[in-house]
């Protein structure tokens, strides 16, 4: 095996060698090396299911269109084979458009042009999907269509991916000066820049982002290190335009004489007399806490080569200030998040009546801005200790802002001694997918109560769990009833993953708290709490690809008071279950975790085996599916317009006539397929070959997802077209936890090589074919235009990851595993784009 899968390599590098032209000439159309750059590619052959066809549904003319950007349908167009869209009007199909499009690159605008059959007599249907960067979109976007009325032959679509973006430079957005902390994230943009226009329209324009290098679009051909860049017409040249760069972005803001200020350095040559060798640009920022949405402003500088920009927002506050601020506009149950505008809003709990449990037993009940009713403390009370009637704090309507969350401050309750009063806070936060929505007891004081409450009231957003181009997913890591543990001697971190820590009574970090590094003292309780760091950053690929996860703006460093604690965690693809957090150092205020994982290695293939149980076959960890059944033999789902389906995963073969899946007497295929995707904790079951359909048959998909919080869960229908239907289960049943190994992996790495080793001359033979495959190579992709169809033969060719036993292929969210099904199972293939994003 060792020297086929030399030879194989050899074979694929050589013909990539010797017929790179052949390769490129027919190559698909979606690699396209940006033009004015010449730096980098747009690669976006990974962004449609290679299984199944986008679907957008026209609701205000009740169309449907089903469309693929860089290869032909799969499902016919009106019984014809060779179109990219198909419009469904009336239950009448029309192909509006022919592979292959024209592909347009105008001024960074990146256009598919589908031209279609007839509309009119004298006109053809033209499809036109523009393209547009934006790095949180991910690769698994779907298309925005324009409105547009049944007469029209011209139809538009936005399509916002992270493979329309170049590479890019970012810093971290934060600094902290005597003590006050600032954050300009807020200001970061990721789909389009700031432009700041110096005078009438035929006027240079500066064109900027914040800690974050120019984004690439339109009218935006910056270089990919610009922080800032000047966009003006050639003079002699009135059709041309021209990008200066006005600076590099190269570190994080700083705070100079109290001013807050970001500086893009090492632009252009500087041609002006007695000056600098090279242009930058410095923007202040000036504090306003009613400045919302304002754009910064050019108030002078470019004689010297230096622009100077001002901006008032109120994100050029410290947090300090702003939680000061919003205390005093406050009120009714609202408040506004002073960074983003976005408002926390909880006058719905007003009119209900809560309590809670302690763990000691004690019960409290508490009002969300007002009283509650029916107890026996004192009026006004806004939370009552029930055992006695000791009022906890005053009820009151005035919600704070804070980092982490909003909360309210309950105080001036009943004397708890010393001539204080009990107070409680009531901090809610935005807590994990499936997290409990109960109020917990935190905290137990003498005159102090805490009590956290996780509410997707207060979800202003989540980060996305994945890394720009989806290439690399952590979300099956997410806890939502409890935190993952680290003991070190007597310490302990506690963490999550891209979210808040789950609550845990007496840990008291700030809440909103990704990690939290603590002890236990004598009595077993939790002391000397330390943040590492808030959940704000998703996970990032590094130079090493590996996946790296950042947490930022924990407690204060104790050796450098300019800077706050931050965590990061690096994920290497290992052969395990999921795997767990290993604290490894500190260093430079930070502390630094790694988390061995099979998550960030791939999928792998499974099958079906007796008694309803589906097995890995690599991993060998089984499945029992009869466990969705204990309670119900089968689930009914109706889509929108009351077409029913019935799902019987384990009895279908009764209630079917032989399929899970049915739709009336439409059977929606056989077993096909299982697939393991780790990555997702979702494991999917593929059925093929229904009844017929149009010029197919019917088939369908489940795709069961990992909840460890909903119990046996039920199906929704996730999408449909006309021939086949895909269904979402989300059930703790196909958990890691629950789908067990069926047998013990080797753990010596002597047994390991043994099994695969070759002998002395295989080894010898794969050493020279190696080289003379690295040379050829070497000398080949010099040129960067053969090296964008390096990855097309390496999907055939061979999988990216892999070692031991075990061989892992590379998914995205698009569920690209489908690959997987024309392919010797064992074989492994790959469609990452990232590498061609960075060429």
């Amino acid at each position: 095996m060792y020297k086929l899968n030399i030879l194989l390599s050899f074979y694929c590098l050589t013909t990539v060698v010797l017929f790179g032209d052949k390769l490129l000439a027919s190559d698909n159309f979606c690699i396209i090396h940006e033009p004015v750059l010449k730096v980098f590619s747009f690669n976006f052959t990974s962004l449609v299911d290679p299984m199944k066809d986008v679907i957008l549904n026209h609701e205000p003319l009740n169309e449907t269109i089903r469309l693929r950007l860089c290869s032909p349908l799969k499902e016919k167009c009106n019984g014809k084979d060779g179109y990219g869209i198909c419009l469904l009007r009336n239950k009448e199909e029309k192909g509006i458009g022919k592979m292959p499009p024209e592909v347009n690159m105008e001024n960074g605008r990146m256009t598919f042009i589908f031209t279609g059959d007839e509309c009119t007599p004298e006109s053809k249907y033209i499809v036109r999907i523009i393209m547009q960067c934006d790095y949180q979109a991910g690769s698994n976007s779907h298309p925005e269509l324009f409105s547009y009325k049944l007469e029209q032959c011209n139809i538009y679509m936005i399509w916002k991916t992270a493979l329309a973006c170049g590479p890019r430079i970012e810093k971290n957005c934060t600094v902290t000066d005597n003590g006050l902390h600032y954050d300009l994230s807020p200001l970061t943009r990721y789909s389009q820049n700031y432009v700041i226009h110096m005078g009438n329209r035929t006027s240079p324009k500066i064109i900027l982002n914040v800690c974050h290098s120019v984004i690439y679009e339109y009218n935006a051909l910056c270089q990919i290190h610009s922080g800032a860049c000047l966009q003006k017409l050639n003079q002699e040249s009135s059709l041309e335009t021209r990008y200066e760069n006005l600076g590099d972005v190269q570190s994080s803001p700083t705070v100079e004489d109290g001013k807050l200020k970001i500086e893009y350095q090492d632009g252009n040559v500087c041609t002006a007399r007695n000056s600098v060798p090279h242009i930058r640009t410095t923007i202040s920022f000036i504090c306003d806490f009613e400045a919302m949405d304002t754009i910064p402003e050019y108030i002078g500088g470019a004689e010297e080569c230096h622009y100077q920009i001002i901006w008032k927002t109120a994100a050029a506050c410290s947090v300090e200030s702003l939680r000061n601020h919003s205390a005093i506009a406050t009120g009714k149950c609202i408040v506004n998040n002073p960074l983003t505008n976005f408002t926390y809003d909880l006058r719905s709990l007003m009119n209900k009546n809560f309590h809670t449990t302690a763990k000691n037993g004690m019960e409290y009940k508490f009002g969300v801005c007002k009283s509650p009713a029916n107890v026996t403390c004192v009026q006004e009370t806004g939370v009552c200790l029930t055992v006695n009637g000791t009022s906890m704090g005053k009820a009151n309507t005035n919600l704070m802002w804070a980092e982490g969350g909003p909360y309210l401050n309950y105080t001036d309750g009943d004397s708890c001694g010393n001539g204080q009063r009990h107070y409680t806070i009531i901090a809610f936060f935005c807590g994990a997918e499936g997290s409990s929505h109960e109020p917990f007891v935190m905290e137990q004081n003498p005159c102090q109560l805490i009590i956290h409450w996780n509410t997707n009231l207060v979800c202003e957003k989540r980060i996305k769990c994945a890394t720009d181009d989806d290439e690399i997913n952590l979300s099956s890591l997410i806890k939502s009833t409890s935190n993952y543990i680290v003991k070190v001697n007597k310490t302990e971190f506690h963490i999550n993953v891209c979210r808040p820590l789950v609550p845990v009574p007496d840990l008291t970090c700030a809440h909103g708290s990704a990690v939290c590094k603590t002890s236990l003292n004598s009595d077993n309780k939790y002391v000397n709490e330390v943040s590492l760091g808030f959940p704000k950053e998703s996970p990032i690929l590094d130079k090493n690809h590996q996946t790296v996860l950042r947490y930022v703006d924990g407690s204060l460093c104790p050796e450098n008071s300019e800077k706050l604690i931050s965590s990061n965690f690096t994920f290497p693809c290992h052969n395990n279950d999921k795997g767990l957090p290993e604290f490894k150092k500190y260093e430079d205020c930070t502390y630094v975790f790694e988390w061995k994982t099979s998550i960030t290695c791939g999928a792998t293939m499974g099958n079906w085996t007796s008694s309803c149980i589906i097995k890995d076959q690599l991993l060998s960890n089984e499945c029992n599916l009869s466990l969705l059944h204990k309670s119900k033999k089968v689930y009914y789902v109706k889509n929108r317009r009351e077409k029913e389906y019935s799902i019987s995963i384990c009895g279908g073969q009764k209630i079917c006539n032989g399929s899970a899946i049915c739709q009336g007497n439409n059977s929606y295929g056989s077993l096909a397929n299982v697939i393991f995707d780790y990555g997702r904790d979702i494991i999917k079951v593929q059925y093929s070959n229904g009844s017929k359909c149009l010029n197919s048959s019917y088939a369908s998909d489940v795709r069961f997802i990992c909840n460890e919080s909903i119990g046996i869960g039920a199906p929704t229908l996730l999408w449909e077209s006309p021939c086949s239907a895909e269904f979402e289960w989300h059930t703790n049943v196909t958990c890691t936890d629950v789908c067990r190994s069926s047998i013990q992996l080797p753990t010596s790495t002597d047994q390991s090589v043994q099994h695969i080793s070759p002998n002395h001359t295989d080894t010898m033979v794969g050493i020279v074919l190696t080289v003379i495959v690295l040379v050829a190579a070497l000398l080949y992709f010099r040129d960067p235009d053969k090296r964008a169809c390096l990855r097309s033969c390496f999907n055939s060719c061979s999988s990216r990851r892999g070692n031991g036993r075990v061989q892992y292929c590379r998914v995205d969210t698009t569920e690209e595993a489908r690959l997987l099904l024309d392919v010797d199972p064992t074989q492994c293939q790959t469609d990452s784009d990232d590498d061609l994003l960075n060429a």
